[in-house]
């Protein structure tokens, strides 16, 4: 779950990664190199193994206590797979540049972080940076391997091979609405009862009669791909998309689609009714605002197990939380962060060795993630494995529990959220979710690049205030559409419909 404070930084970068992949033949990877490999990591006996040391390369601040923490975490790998640890973090704005610089010079390294969005994994897979895991992983990381359905592992294949590591978190997108639960009471709002959101009107009427100084809604704004069913197969600024579940694999222009008009029609009906700002809030006004008791209910959100906690955390309001939407597993939202291991690591099967224990190994992970007991952070409520900050919190503290494997195995730092057992609550929601039709379809912008360019700046100028409710949508949307055929939005989809013509077969 990302920084809130690297939330802009993160949301600009991730269309430019997305546009950055490529489908290149990989490299092959070296020869394991390991002494007396074992059969499986099972029958690992650590004296049998000569020592080594693994790295792990990824963006992050370089704490005061990095290097305490890094030896604390080979103690770990020490007794159990005879490696000592590395920690080699690099600040967020040179993190990019730097693995680039790496990777053409050749350096050694063990385990990288790659994203979609930064240290672009699929370019990566492209330039022969990271190697294959298929191999590696069920032997020398059974548990980890097991951990996640094979559809799960099919968002991090190109070419048919696993290149990454997933980072367990949220991956599906159940989107919803937030309300304040006080308003709610008072206008007997049902959450449980709305199944879409035009089953709010009644509710947003009656705020905007019955409390003259809130704004019933944030914005008129409904639309998000997920929420009508489409996989956003380019990304989230081009309307390139797959119905999740059309085994025909149809490349469709989502804004020319019923979905799409209904949703830009609503929210226009919305804006003119008054519920909603007349001009644009911006991200910052939105949260004093929200802090300030001006807005009801925000719409368009992705609503998780304990989401409800956070945003009351985060904006100072309790809310009832509501999905109205079926979510589903797409290549982009699970493939967000993982972890690869380099071509020039001498040891990848001890460095696989190393994952399975920043992914099933409790104490381990959250020596990574959160630091040192007692230094770094105390127990809350041991029992629960509630943590809270220690004495030298400032002196390591990630905040990036996303980054470094499976999140399920992260002490809560908060008292509800571990009543609510919510790490099993999403973990169930991510393995109980169905598949997109296109999970583990990349694709490669190179052929169309100019014509990208065109069609994201047409989304931008005329998508955003369409969906917002702002302009009429009976003569704003065929303009747009009429924009986006201009800019040549029809040869990327003959493009995208070629590429995953293609990779259907390969399946």
């Amino acid at each position: 779950m990302i920084m809130s404070k690297m939330t802009k930084q993160i949301a600009a970068s991730v269309v430019a990664g997305f546009l950055l992949v490529a489908c290149a033949a990989p490299a092959q990877p070296p020869a394991l190199q390991a002494t007396r490999a074992p059969a499986t990591a099972a029958e690992v006996q650590p004296d049998e193994l000569p020592p080594v040391t693994i790295t792990y390369t990824y963006p992050g601040t370089v704490f005061k206590d990095v290097d305490l923490v890094a030896e604390a975490l080979s103690d770990i790998t020490r007794k159990k797979i005879n490696a000592k640890f590395e920690l080699r973090p690099i600040d967020w704005g040179s993190f990019d540049e730097k693995m680039k610089l790496a990777a053409a010079a050749g350096e050694e390294c063990d385990i990288v972080f790659v994203a979609p969005w930064i240290n672009n994994f699929v370019q990566n897979v492209a330039n022969g940076n990271i190697i294959p895991l298929d191999d590696l992983l069920p032997r020398y990381a059974p548990k980890l391997w097991k951990s996640m359905p094979e559809s799960s592992w099919n968002a991090a294949r190109v070419g048919g091979k696993i290149y990454g590591v997933l980072n367990q978190q949220i991956w599906v997108k159940p989107f919803g609405f937030f309300v304040r639960s006080d308003l709610a009471d008072k206008y007997g709002l049902d959450v449980s009862t709305v199944n879409k959101y035009e089953d709010l009107e009644s509710f947003l009427k009656a705020v905007k009669e019955g409390e003259p100084d809130v704004v019933p809604l944030v914005s008129a704004a409904n639309w998000t791909f997920e929420t009508a069913g489409f996989d956003p197969i380019v990304s989230q600024e081009t309307p390139v998309a797959v119905r999740y579940n059309d085994e025909k694999l149809k490349v469709v222009n989502a804004f020319d689609t019923p979905e799409f008009k209904a949703s830009v029609e609503l929210a226009r009906k919305w804006y003119l009714s008054g519920y909603a700002p007349k001009d644009k809030i911006e991200p910052a006004d939105e949260e004093a605002m929200w802090r300030a008791g001006k807005f009801a209910l925000k719409m368009a959100s992705v609503i998780k197990p304990g989401g409800d906690i956070e945003y009351r955390q985060r904006f100072g309001q309790p809310v009832y939380q509501k999905s109205v939407t079926q979510p589903f597993l797409t290549t982009a939202a699970a493939s967000a962060t993982m972890n690869a291991i380099c071509r020039t690591s001498k040891n990848p099967e001890r460095a696989m060795m190393v994952l399975e224990l920043m992914n099933t190994d409790v104490e381990f992970y959250n020596l990574i993630s959160k630091g040192i007991e007692n230094r770094h952070w105390e127990w809350a409520d041991k029992e629960s494995k509630v943590i809270k900050p220690g004495p030298n919190n400032a002196d390591y503290n990630p905040n990036t529990d996303w980054m470094f494997g499976n999140q399920f195995n992260a002490y809560y730092i908060d008292a509800e959220q571990a009543a609510q057992k919510v790490w099993e609550a999403t973990y169930k929601l991510n393995n109980e979710s169905p598949a997109s039709v296109a999970l583990g379809f990349n694709f490669n912008p190179d052929p169309v690049k100019t014509e990208l360019a065109s069609v994201s700046a047409a989304v931008k100028e005329l998508a955003t205030p369409l969906i917002a409710g702002m302009v009429d949508p009976q003569t704003a949307l065929p303009e747009l559409l009429r924009r986006l055929d201009e800019a040549g939005l029809q040869a990327i989809i003959q493009e995208a419909q070629k590429q995953m013509d293609e990779w259907a077969k390969s399946q």
